[in-house]
């Protein structure tokens, strides 16, 4: 857990004497705030990204197919304003799926899970211009659904949540981003959420909820193969991300069910084997319904996650966003931070950090958090400005 490095005020007392002297001593305190955000009334706030360089995150709406463009203060972070903007055919598109594009720096990708489309769209320089759409791929049958979307390489790959309509499968759909008529459809379980590359084998692992299950597959081959979450430590794989350096491989969390969650969270490296870990705090970690994952890790930290437990498959499971550190062989949990969000049954969503703060979207009350750290940054508390006053209370007051 994170050290807390409080100093106590000593205070030397003369019984009988009128004069009261205060030893000097570090009596600054840390502290960190979590501030909520009202976005337009939706009953399902999803995905959403920061538009790289720029003071714009970039949030989706799923049940009105709205995309929420706000502007960010440049030096706190803070929400300062936000424009609305309708995406797809109508209301009832779906737009879901948000991630910053690396081959086509500042444009963003998007899903409209009923239309069946991937969109890249150039978010607009200001807070008041309109998303324009700069390609459409269209998902092939018997593809449908696309949920959550990722550029890997030169490839944007979607997971497609809906069964299809002519052979009733799921599938994991690829294209390079160059060449739309290079598609690929990958049959998996029952349903596809995220999809991320294993840096060191160049393996793509994508979670699969509803059939608990991680599916791997072999690009240059064309192999698939499924690596079922054991029952013994949880079930539901949802949120995943890749990992660098000593945090290096793919990361994921299981969400839990209806009873609740397992506070479990794995780990899969270059040898293809999954890796798991539990969080041992009894009332916020141990019953955790894990449903995202973002790295913490910092260079005066070290390596570390962010995880976020939600209420969305149980109200058994803590809306909660926690911090754990690792040993230096990232082979235990050394630390466990805990921050149960402002609105609990919110059903929180996802998580991002930015520079100093987090953001925490909430599906269920069209609502975003952000963590913010007092004098620090995320991660790392340190003392605050220390404010002198020397003044002695006789009694609580």
């Amino acid at each position: 857990m994170l050290h807390h490095a409080f100093k106590s005020l000593v205070v030397a007392l003369a019984f009988g004497a009128h004069a009261v002297s205060a030893q000097n001593s570090a009596t600054s305190l840390v502290s960190r705030r979590l501030t909520e955000y009202l976005m337009p009334v939706a009953s399902e706030t999803h995905e959403f990204a920061r538009v790289p360089n720029s003071n714009f995150v970039l949030l989706s709406q799923m049940s009105d197919s709205q995309l929420i463009k706000i502007e960010l203060n440049p030096t706190t972070e803070e929400p300062i304003a936000f424009q609305s903007f309708p995406m797809g055919k109508n209301s009832s598109s779906q737009l879901h799926g948000v991630w910053p594009s690396t081959l086509y720096p500042g444009m963003m990708w998007l899903t409209l899970q009923a239309d069946n489309q991937l969109l890249l769209v150039d978010p607009g320089k200001n807070l008041s211009t309109p998303p324009s759409i700069l390609q459409t791929i269209d998902i092939p049958a018997p593809g449908n659904g696309p949920h959550c979307v990722f550029e890997i390489g030169n490839r944007v790959w979607a997971g497609l949540k809906v069964a299809s309509e002519q052979t009733g499968q799921y599938y994991v759909f690829s294209a390079d981003v160059s060449n739309h008529t290079d598609q690929t459809l990958y049959p998996c379980l029952n349903s596809p959420v995220f999809i991320k590359e294993e840096p060191t084998t160049g393996l793509i692992y994508a979670t699969q909820d509803t059939d608990s299950s991680i599916m791997r597959i072999n690009v240059t081959s064309g192999e698939t193969t499924q690596l079922p979450i054991p029952p013994s430590v949880g079930n539901n794989a949802v949120g995943m991300i890749t990992g660098y350096g000593p945090m290096n491989g793919v990361w994921f969390t299981l969400a839990g069910n209806a009873t609740g969650g397992t506070g479990t969270f794995g780990h899969i490296g270059s040898t293809g084997e999954m890796e798991f870990f539990q969080l041992q705090h009894p009332m916020l970690g141990t019953n955790a319904g894990l449903l995202h994952i973002a790295d913490a890790s910092s260079v005066a930290g070290g390596p570390a996650l962010w995880l976020l437990s939600t209420s969305l498959l149980s109200n058994n499971s803590p809306d909660a966003l926690i911090r754990v550190t690792f040993d230096a062989d990232i082979t235990t949990i050394s630390g466990e931070e805990y921050i149960s969000m402002l609105t609990q049954n919110a059903m929180v969503h996802r998580v991002l950090p930015m520079d100093a703060t987090v953001l925490v979207s909430e599906l269920h009350t069209f609502t975003l958090a952000q963590l913010t750290y007092n004098n620090t940054i995320a991660g790392q508390w340190l003392p605050a400005e220390a404010i002198s006053d020397t003044t002695v209370y006789t009694q609580a007051g």
